[in-house]
């Protein structure tokens, strides 16, 4: 991968690396074992990427930024030790299971996105059940759409649609922009055979007739979770560089240092926690108040929220459901978002369902939700994830619930009822 000259904080921390060996004789021995496992890991992390992108972009697989790490390594590993046709499935296998629990992220990444919430929806359902043929066209229409309403001029296969952002894997042109010229191939000729590209022009001209299979399928949704992050990295991307400028201005050998050392503390103290199992109803209540839940603290803003939403205090429901806004860039209109969505909808009842820990700082919480919208009775399930998040968003340091250093925060995974 020859772009990562595009990846401007990874270029910052090699050249750090590289200035520190100058004075190896003024660091401490441990000093000098944490720079060396700071460089191990870099290079093992670039050799990853770059060895995925050689491999599997010429096949249409898109690396981003929040792709994992491990899949990225298990990919290439079973490439080196049983090849290609066997690493496919390993990325298949993923995109076909443990991205389940991922789709959430995809929604709220824009205004463009969220605007297909109901086609997102239907394509994943298409596409779990192996509905391939319908799904896969449904991912492309999706892309393309979002990618016109985004740059407001051309979708993501049009000629001269640049799809680059600063300082993140997405926007390389070993990432995103290279995919899109393997999808965007010339498919003149009709073709009876399989394919395991999603070739757009040759699949939606209807050229491409045996295009209904996992391969494509599931291409076609790592192409939808890299538009996705694209689009979030390109509308944040003033703020990304105004931070980077910022925590770069002064800083030096030993404060990275001592920043990775505290990293490696905080990675102690996250492997000792433990999960607690709760049942709704015996351990907590199915409907309470904010102090009923003072021992789980991630259930607080759960309850928050459908307090806002029972008084109509739409200015409070768009900062708790900041996420499921996070397309507009002010509190005046994230608020406007949450009349839009709740000023119909008079909350009649709520009661959770079901808790689940999955980390010491992110845990899941389904509700049911009963409101009236103009006289008529509906109700739905909300899944809703709770993460811990830091309150200084300069902070250096990871924030854990037990340091009382962030705050609980809602993400939105699975908020459709609200729609009906």
């Amino acid at each position: 991968m020859k772009d990562f000259e595009n990846l401007v904080s990874i270029q910052e921390l090699q050249q750090q690396i590289s200035a520190s060996k100058l004075f190896n004789i003024f660091l401490s021995k441990e000093q000098r074992k944490q720079r060396k496992d700071i460089e191990e890991q870099l290079n093992s992390l670039l050799n990853q990427m770059r060895l995925f992108s050689e491999r599997f972009s010429p096949l249409g697989w898109c690396m981003y930024d929040s792709m994992s790490v491990p899949l990225l390594e298990k990919a290439n590993q079973v490439y080196e030790t049983e090849g290609v046709e066997a690493a496919e499935h390993i990325l298949i296998d993923y995109y076909k299971g443990e991205v389940k629990d991922r789709i959430h992220q995809i929604h709220h990444k824009s205004k463009e996105l969220l605007l297909r919430y109901e086609l997102i929806k239907n394509a994943f359902e298409e596409h779990f059940a192996e509905r391939y043929y319908a799904s896969v066209p449904l991912f492309l229409i999706i892309v393309d759409g979002a990618v016109n309403d985004f740059t407001k001029s051309k979708g993501l296969f049009a000629e001269g649609t640049e799809v680059t952002a600063w300082d993140c894997l997405v926007g390389c042109n070993d990432s995103l922009e290279n995919i899109k010229n393997v999808f965007n191939k010339g498919r003149g000729k009709t073709n009876p055979e399989e394919i395991r590209i999603p070739y757009r022009n040759g699949i939606l001209h209807g050229r491409d007739l045996n295009y209904g299979n996992e391969y494509v399928s599931c291409k076609c949704v790592a192409l939808l979770f890299a538009v996705a992050e694209w689009m979030a990295m390109k509308n944040n991307e003033d703020k990304r560089k105004e931070k980077y400028q910022k925590e770069h201005e002064e800083i030096s050998l030993n404060q990275a240092l001592k920043r990775y050392d505290q990293v490696q503390k905080d990675k102690q103290e996250i492997q000792k926690w433990k999960k607690k199992s709760v049942e709704v109803g015996k351990d907590i209540p199915e409907c309470g108040t904010v102090e009923d839940y003072e021992n789980y603290q991630y259930i607080v803003p759960i309850i928050q929220f459908l307090q806002y939403w029972e008084n109509k205090n739409y200015g409070m429901l768009g900062m708790v459901l900041k996420n499921m806004f996070s397309y507009e860039t002010s509190e005046k209109k994230r608020a406007g978002e949450a009349r839009k969505l709740f000023e119909h909808k008079k909350l009649n009842a709520y009661k959770l369902l079901e808790i689940e820990e999955r980390g010491c700082g992110m845990s899941k919480v389904v509700v049911n939700v009963a409101w009236d919208s103009n006289g008529e009775m509906k109700s739905g399930d909300l899944v809703l994830g709770v993460s811990y998040v830091s309150l200084n968003q300069e902070a250096k340091e990871a924030a854990l619930p037990w340091k009382n250093n962030g705050e609980w925060v809602i993400y939105p995974w699975d908020v459709c009822a609200l729609h009906k």
